[in-house]
């Protein structure tokens, strides 16, 4: 029996630069069920009307200005129907890899745990990723595709289709800029104001028994939970 599709959009933040860019890089899956999907964009607008930004300007979290403004962007997204799964990228920790292969390496962790929450949902995914300079559906499909490496268990039977579209065009990767922005924030200021952009949609975070760190917030290199990362979870599961 076939089960639903899925619209997942991925957006990231940071810079992947090993030792010369930020010192995290997150990749961001946000998904939807794809019924759905245009009901859930239209939080979008919603967004955009609430911050006096025209329907048709990009939203882009970096250029919203204020807790008040970044918080109502993340009640929203709290009170949708949707999932979040996060990779966070310790990049000062990576090792024997350069930075054009971080993305696609790392990315791996992102479409493992898209295709494991399919098999949990019973569905298929549609991947849907914000355009970057190095990135091509051949490239990505041929990734997807590759039998060789053993460290991901990634199920294309659970992929239906890959499209890579430019951020503006689409509102739901914006809202997956969104996610992905807020993540980054708050591993870079390490305060209660920005942990809280997180608090706000922890719900909303792939998890399995309270276990948000194997699913929805995933850190790599593999067992390497510093201190901004533990501040972090500290502040979401006292909260």
């Amino acid at each position: 029996m076939t089960g639903k599709f899925y619209n997942v959009y991925i957006d990231e933040s940071g810079d992947e630069g090993l030792n010369k860019g930020s010192k995290y890089f997150i990749l961001t899956a946000l998904i939807v069920a794809k019924e759905k999907d245009l009901e859930i964009s239209k939080n979008v607008d919603f967004i955009k009307n609430n911050l006096g930004l025209s329907i048709k300007k990009q939203l882009h979290w970096n250029s919203i200005k204020g807790f008040k403004n970044k918080k109502m962007i993340m009640n929203v997204i709290n009170n949708i129907d949707v999932i979040i799964i996060n990779i966070i990228i310790d990049t000062g920790k990576i090792k024997y890899l350069v930075s054009k292969n971080l993305y696609f390496f790392f990315s791996g962790y992102l479409y493992e745990r898209i295709c494991w929450l399919m098999n949990d949902l019973n569905g298929k995914a549609n991947i849907i990723i914000s355009s970057r300079g190095n990135l091509s559906k051949e490239n990505l499909i041929n990734f997807l595709n590759n039998k060789n490496h053993q460290k991901f268990n990634i199920d294309n039977n659970k992929i239906n289709s890959v499209r890579i579209i430019p951020n503006e065009r689409l509102k739901l990767l914006q809202l997956a800029d969104s996610c992905a922005s807020a993540l980054f924030q708050a591993l870079k200021y390490l305060d209660n104001v920005h942990f809280e952009y997180i608090n706000i949609v922890k719900n909303k975070i792939y998890h399995k028994k309270n276990n948000l760190l194997s699913y929805g917030l995933k850190i790599v290199p593999i067992n390497n939970y510093n201190n901004d990362i533990n501040k972090l979870i500290k502040y979401l599961i006292k909260k």
